[in-house]
């Protein structure tokens, strides 16, 4: 069975996944400590996410997603499709840390949602949570500032008007009658922040952003292994 090693949180960790969800590939999770990296030692890796398949080490979101699509998805692969992916690594994903990370108190609470499901013991949750939140306040606003992005929950909304009306384009997803790998990964670092305010902004950026949302929803139900 596939291996996944990942961080609950993580958005480039949520493009494995909803690749892996959508076309029902079976997996498994090991939930990595976002301060140690403790679990990757044995791999001699530090970053999420990583894919193990029979003992085939493959890291880096966008190479585990070209590798799982041509194994085992085998979803179509179109330029259009590919330019949307490459806005979603080098936007989109920026977008988000600097309005779940805007200071101590917003990241204390996003770390508390995400690490309910991630199987640490409670003092291990308490360390990761409290790390993580000092850690990500103090990074977050900077990496913001040093991209130019000054305005980050109005440079969300914007970034998702262009994907209703451009990328969807008043179809019910990219790929039209089912979702392709552009639907994946913009609804993939989205999902990464499901229940957090910045869903709130996208649903009120456009109409059409929820009713395509809650169906790359319906149509990425899990597929991990309990």
């Amino acid at each position: 069975m596939l291996t996944l090693y990942q961080f609950e949180s993580c958005p480039f960790c949520w493009k494995v996944k909803a690749l892996l969800h959508y076309a029902k590939i079976p997996y498994r999770i090991i939930e990595v400590n976002p301060m140690t990296s403790e679990e990757l030692k044995p791999l001699g890796l530090k970053q999420v996410p990583v894919l193990v398949d029979d003992g085939e080490v493959i890291k880096e979101s966008s190479v585990i997603v070209d590798y799982l699509n041509e194994r085992y998805a085998k979803l179509p692969v179109t330029e259009d499709a590919a330019q949307w992916r490459t806005w979603v690594d080098q936007q989109l994903v920026f977008l988000l840390p600097p309005i779940i990370h805007k200071n101590f108190l917003t990241s204390w609470k996003t770390f508390g949602r995400v690490l309910r499901t991630s199987g640490f013991s409670p003092i291990k949750r308490c360390f990761v949570r409290l790390g993580g939140a000092v850690a990500m306040s103090r990074s977050a606003p900077k990496k913001a500032q040093a991209r130019g992005i000054s305005d980050a929950p109005a440079a969300l909304q914007a970034a998702i008007r262009h994907w209703v009306d451009q990328g969807l384009a008043g179809r019910a997803f990219h790929g039209r009658d089912a979702p392709d790998l552009a639907d994946l990964a913009v609804f993939a670092v989205l999902r990464a922040t499901d229940g957090l305010v910045t869903i709130q902004l996208a649903e009120a950026a456009s109409p059409g952003f929820a009713p395509w949302y809650a169906a790359m929803k319906t149509r990425t139900p899990s597929s991990a292994s309990s």
